[in-house]
């Protein structure tokens, strides 16, 4: 506010002080009077967008879900316009989510009346629908936080963007229409004027196509009895964009200890103390998110749902609390779950299963590329965990590595153990090239082979190099690519019983669960805020997954929360 009043005061000090009461002077008012709305506005959304105020307003009462699903009747198949007309019912949850309301702070009638047809709204929809109606709310609070939608979608919005839209077009008519001695001014003057008035229409009708096209004005649409102009907008290419940046961070530890993009200039870079950021950023790759991965994580959130519903008293905490418990129950010993996922700091945990997951997708890549050993058709989801286990893996290790305030806290112990872990790795793969032909190591082609012989290798040396729980304790401190190895191990033989094609899928399904479980307490130990901060850099994946599985679960907590609280009273 004190920075409006000030430069408010500071335009109309210079508009005073170069007044010569000319008619070109008297065009200047108007344009005051517009840059006046619009800053106007932009205070008006800051003050509205901030913590303290979006605390407040997702506390207010809520909508009723179900005056926006009534009409649903097939879940399986629901239209684009109907999709938004149910993600902006369940808004509201999502806004308490993201300003860190707490679930039991929500108003409670959202259940008391229809509570059998909402309780299960995201179960019923396909993955597919699932996951849209995320990416439509997080759309939504996008727009709510850092674009002016707050006061554009409101009627005083409308009128001062009409206001600011006339004023500026009567300016440029009446400048162009001004008298012969307008033509005193300079040419360059008058072509930055025009050009000036001329781009601030352009930017007002494209805000105007903006506003028009955009997902808030078409639920309006359907709330006010204008379907079919709703589904003919829904259906033009120019609303079909990505409502975020659908790619995901990716990151090999694997490829960072060969080194295979030396930098230049290391030296001045180490004196300005950015070398480790850069080196870090030329190693980060980014992928496109398939809809097969995002299906997969749905199906994944309803599963986990149901295991901890289905689980009673200390069972159901352990799976709520211990990282890899619902997955590797049936694999591996509770001790050694605890030790190798729980035990530890969610950091330390990403290095020790990346390492893990990246060793045992090479171990396995013969298995699932050579045609002898290559999986049936009917097993094509133990080829696609493969894929997508190693993905999430580099994603994780991405959020460490690049991104680490996207995580939880834990002090230093992180960067610690990540420096650890290179400085070791890098000479492990340094002493396993020294052994190979230099010729060979040159050739593009055979860099993949490679690695997978180095992966083999450095499992062959590490995999038996940790036997008692006080050797865990002592390699926390520092380097874990002994740990990691030892969990590939672990996960390697822990089936070797079973035939191999049984093998392969749990084992691969498993290691799938268990980057699930670690992506959702990733997401749940992160604030709302921290979330909500991530949607002006595009959207992240991450937050997609937190919010997917906390409304998934919303109205089973609600329901636990409203008998507690009516069984107190």
């Amino acid at each position: 506010m004190l920075q409006l009043v000030g430069q408010t005061g500071f335009a109309f000090y210079i508009l005073s002080a170069g007044w010569t009461g000319s008619r070109v002077s008297f065009l200047t008012i108007p344009i005051m009077v517009a840059g006046l709305i619009k800053y106007g506005e932009r205070t008006w959304v800051l003050w509205s967008a901030s913590y303290e105020q979006r605390s407040k307003a997702s506390t207010s009462p809520h909508h009723n879900i179900l005056q926006s699903i009534s009409d649903v009747q097939d879940y399986s198949n629901i239209s684009d316009d109907k999709l938004l007309q149910v993600s902006y019912g369940m808004f509201e949850m999502a806004k308490s989510l993201l300003a860190g309301v707490s679930t039991t702070a929500i108003e409670p009638s959202i259940l008391a009346k229809h509570q059998e047809e909402t309780s299960n709204l995201l179960e019923k929809m396909s993955p597919k629908d699932a996951f849209k109606v995320i990416e439509i709310q997080l759309g939504f609070m996008y727009d709510l936080l850092y674009t002016k939608a707050l006061v554009s979608y409101t009627p005083c919005g409308i009128v001062l963007r009409l206001t600011s839209f006339l004023l500026t077009s009567v300016v440029l008519v009446l400048f162009s229409l001004a008298p012969h001695n307008v033509h005193k001014y300079s040419k360059v003057d008058l072509c930055i004027t025009f050009s000036l008035l001329v781009v601030a229409i352009v930017l007002e009708l494209y805000a105007a196509l903006a506003f028009l096209f955009s997902d808030r004005t078409l639920v309006w649409m359907r709330k006010h009895n204008f379907p079919s102009l709703s589904r003919y907008i829904t259906s033009l290419l120019i609303h079909r964009n990505h409502r975020w940046s659908n790619y995901m961070g990716q990151f090999n530890l694997l490829s960072y200890f060969f080194n295979e993009k030396p930098m230049g200039f290391r030296g001045i870079l180490e004196l300005l103390k950015i070398n480790e950021k850069l080196e870090k950023q030329r190693y980060a790759g980014y992928r496109q998110v398939p809809e097969d991965l995002k299906e997969w994580l749905v199906m994944h959130s309803k599963k986990f749902w149901s295991i901890i519903k289905e689980s009673q008293g200390t069972e159901s905490m352990m799976a709520l609390s211990w990282r890899g418990s619902v997955s590797l129950r049936s694999m591996l010993p509770k001790d050694t779950v605890y030790i190798l996922s729980t035990g530890i700091e969610l950091q330390q945990t990403i290095i020790v299963w990346h390492i893990a997951t990246e060793l045992c997708y090479h171990l396995d890549h013969d298995y699932f590329t050579q045609k002898e050993t290559r999986p049936s058709g009917s097993a094509e989801t133990v080829v696609f965990n493969w894929k997508m286990s190693k993905r999430i893996s580099r994603y994780m290790m991405y959020l460490l590595a690049i991104s680490p305030e996207t995580l939880p806290a834990s002090g230093a112990i992180g960067q610690i153990n990540f420096e650890g872990t290179c400085d070791e790795g890098r000479k492990e793969i340094a002493s396993f090239e020294s052994k190979l032909d230099d010729q060979v190591c040159t050739q593009r082609e055979r860099k993949h082979e490679i690695k997978i012989e180095a992966s083999k290798w450095l499992f062959e040396r590490h995999k038996d190099s940790i036997t008692g729980e006080n050797q865990i304790e002592q390699q926390l401190s520092g380097s874990l690519l002994s740990l990691g190895c030892v969990l590939a191990n672990h996960l390697t033989n822990c089936l070797q019983t079973k035939p191999e094609e049984e093998r392969m899928e749990k084992k691969w399904d498993a290691i799938g669960s268990c980057w699930f479980e670690f992506l959702y307490h990733a997401g749940r130990q992160s604030s709302g805020n921290q979330h909500a901060q991530q949607l002006r850099q595009g959207g992240e994946f991450l937050t997609h997954i937190w919010l997917l599985y906390e409304e998934l679960t919303l109205l089973d907590r609600l329901s636990t929360a409203e008998a507690d609280r009516n069984e107190g009273e």
